[in-house]
């Protein structure tokens, strides 16, 4: 089903996070190195190395119409970009720990943030203004996901549970603890017809209309490191050590699993057409399969 098509070093650390643009020209990716690089498409020529943030890049989010992103980083903050220009918008200071997560709301006015500190951070994306934060978990904050209609947060972490909060009020909605150590994803379907939790032993798809459990898949391997759902809601890939592996998110099935060579994959991302998975890893490559 997939098929390796390239493989190339474009980091001198890990490669932290991936996305790319929606109108599939730009590939954005972030390491360990404390940079952000513009690869262009589909000759991932390098065109662009951007140099602010001082220490590693953990993850990158493309705001739905292109014109901004965000990032976080181990040194406490995130950023707002300008794509165009390459230039830092906003500086978001609050944080006393790593910020894992930095998350674009789909109408792009919100930015979400979670950290190493346990409290996950909502701003304004226009001024950069923190509009409230919650205590979320006792220690580390791991993800933060807004529903596809940007009216729900979700948050997950250190711990057996995930948390749902109201936006833009920030009210717990939702708590459920049905995992064991931590909740690693946690996040909607695109089309939001379904939900996944992701914990250290097992996946679990959920319908969100009456949080009936669907189905449980248990992992033969445990701590799943980062995951995607294709743009058409009907795959997840999740990244281990030394592999990646597909489900059918509708039954729960595993379709293929990937054999890399690196022990840490890292990022994970679809094409925004679902026709190619791209894969960062820990020996500073970008992987890309074509579907």
């Amino acid at each position: 089903m997939f098929k390796l098509i390239k493989t190339f070093q474009a980091h001198t650390n890990y490669v932290l996070g991936l996305a790319i643009t929606p109108d599939g020209s730009i590939l954005l990716s972030t390491g360990m190195d404390n940079l952000v690089k513009y690869w262009k498409l589909p000759s991932f020529e390098l065109v662009k190395t951007l140099e602010e943030h001082s220490k590693s890049v953990n993850s990158i989010s493309i705001a739905p119409g292109g014109l901004t992103f965000a990032t976080s980083s181990t040194d406490t903050t995130a950023k707002i970009w300008e794509f165009d220009s390459g230039d830092v918008l906003h500086t978001l200071k609050g944080h006393k720990k790593t910020v894992i997560a930095a998350e674009i709301s789909p109408d792009s006015k919100f930015i979400a943030t979670g950290s190493y500190d346990g409290k996950i951070k909502l701003w304004d994306a226009a001024n950069g203004n923190e509009l409230f934060t919650i205590n979320a978990f006792e220690r580390n904050v791991t993800s933060v996901r807004f529903s596809p209609d940007g009216k729900i947060l979700v948050g997950g972490g250190l711990g057996d549970s995930f948390h749902l909060w109201k936006i833009p009020s920030g009210e717990l909605l939702k708590s459920v603890s049905e995992h064991k150590i931590v909740v690693s994803g946690a996040c909607y379907t695109p089309n939001g017809d379904l939900f996944i939790s992701i914990g250290s032993e097992s996946l679990k798809i959920w319908n969100p209309k009456n949080w009936k459990l669907l189905k449980t898949v248990q992992f033969a391997t445990k701590y799943p490191r980062p995951h995607v759902i294709s743009p058409d809601s009907k795959i997840i890939v999740i990244g281990f050590d030394y592999k990646a592996q597909i489900w059918n998110i509708n039954d729960g099935e595993l379709q293929e699993t990937i054999e890399v060579k690196p022990k840490g994959v890292d990022s994970l991302c679809f094409s925004p057409d679902g026709k190619s998975l791209l894969m960062g890893a820990a020996d500073k490559k970008i992987r890309i399969w074509s579907l």
